[in-house]
């Protein structure tokens, strides 16, 4: 089995006319949608929350940390 793997969103004409081609190779092909990248892109960042799920954070805090390095 061989995935060919269109990353671009085109028209339906363009791939009624791919998939013709492939059929006059006498090449058996069909057509699968997948969602799209975007989307999990969005869920790998949420993965990088687990690190701070039982810590505290305060922004003031943070600034009060911050200013007292300097000292």
């Amino acid at each position: 089995m061989v995935q060919l793997i269109l990353k671009n969103d085109i028209g339906q004409n363009k791939i009624d006319a791919l998939l013709n081609f492939l059929k006059s190779w006498d090449i058996d092909a069909e057509l699968k949608t997948t969602i799209s990248t975007k989307t999990q892109k969005k869920n790998d960042f949420s993965l990088a929350t687990g690190i701070w799920k039982d810590n505290v954070i305060d922004a003031n805090d943070l600034r009060k940390q911050a200013w007292n390095r300097n000292k």
